[in-house]
């Protein structure tokens, strides 16, 4: 491993010197070192290297230095940076080598964590509300879909998969009667166990999201932890299914600091919380049978984010009841990747 390290470090100096390479930084910023110019630009404007190696290597470590410790600016998505480099356990490795020579600037960042994620019910199934203790939208992470119009009623039905459980199969037997997309977010136990489900789940047109390896709380993990919590997800996940997985990450327990949607959000994800929840992670007291349709028929709401668990016998019981009501109040349901942050 070593020396893979190595040599795809070396692979990413080579790119960063002769490649043009597209970068999401919001702000524009210009930093020089010999004959080396690195122009981080916004938008669909390129990165721009000439010079030696050593020369580019000195201008990044400078540029990583000056960051902001807390705005979250001049941040680098090193998933884009490295976007160039094809195969996917290569590029998971260059991403990871990239963030961990970075951890200084990661341990600098504010790690309190004063709430886990929280959201405000409201009545007449307007928008919920959220207690977030930052903008969490400044950092590449949503609970509910803000920008939905009365002309179009949208939710996003989200699974957490953090255990193995062959519930799944008939979850998605259930989806697919009703010709519904679904977002599952999967830990590395879970597809231990359980990586023909996530085969099937992307055959079927589904999103499958990363949940962590060992489904903790990350807000009392080191940086060199957590990066590899999300990393090692994504590099399992290909290897055993042969598809890439979906960048978008949902933290364990909610918990969230800014150091953490910080890291999520350059490794290439976008952090996903929710607006509406069932009491359905307890296998010992599961909802009472109607509960969860009665759920959703008091709850509903556009534009929501909805969290269900994939090891619920009601979810389970319920789901297609739950599915023939949402759409005879005029929902679809929709994949992740259309919900616009901010």
């Amino acid at each position: 491993m070593k020396r893979r390290r190595i040599a795809l470090l070396m692979t990413s100096v080579f790119l960063l010197g002769n490649l043009s390479i597209a970068c999401s930084s919001k702000s524009e910023s210009t930093s020089t070192a010999g004959n080396t110019s690195v122009i981080v630009a916004s938008g669909s404007e390129a990165t721009t290297t000439e010079g030696s190696s050593e020369e580019t290597t000195t201008t990044l470590a400078t540029e990583m230095s000056t960051r902001n410790a807390d705005d979250g600016t001049g941040h680098k998505n090193a998933s884009i940076l490295y976007e160039n480099v094809n195969n996917p356990i290569d590029r998971v490795e260059c991403i990871r080598d990239y963030m961990l020579a970075d951890v200084a600037y990661y341990n600098s960042l504010n790690n309190v964590a004063e709430d886990t994620w929280c959201y405000i019910l409201k009545d007449n199934h307007e928008q919920s509300g959220s207690y977030e203790y930052f903008n969490i939208s400044e950092y590449n992470a949503f609970y509910i879909d803000k920008n939905v119009t009365d002309d179009d009623k949208v939710v996003y039905l989200t699974f957490d998969c953090g255990y193995p459980s062959n519930r799944t199969a008939h979850i998605l037997d259930i989806l697919k009667a009703h010709n519904v997309k679904a977002n599952f977010f999967v830990t590395k136990m879970y597809l231990e166990e359980c990586s023909d489900y996530c085969v099937r789940m992307k055959q079927e047109g589904h999103m499958v999201c990363n949940h962590t390896v060992s489904h903790t709380d990350l807000t009392v993990r080191t940086v060199e932890d957590i990066i590899a919590e999300i990393l090692d997800v994504e590099e399992y996940f290909y290897e055993k299914t042969g598809y890439e997985i979906d960048h978008f990450f949902r933290p364990p327990t909610g918990s969230y600091t800014k150091r953490l949607l910080s890291i999520v959000r350059d490794a290439g994800y976008t952090t996903v919380f929710w607006s509406f929840a069932l009491y359905d992670y307890d296998q010992n007291n599961q909802p009472k049978p109607g509960e969860v349709l009665a759920s959703f028929e008091r709850r509903h709401h556009n534009g929501a984010v909805i969290l269900m668990h994939n090891d619920s016998s009601s979810n389970e019981n319920e789901l297609d009841s739950v599915l023939t009501y949402m759409e005879s109040q005029g929902y679809r349901f929709a994949l992740l990747d259309e919900v616009k942050v901010g």
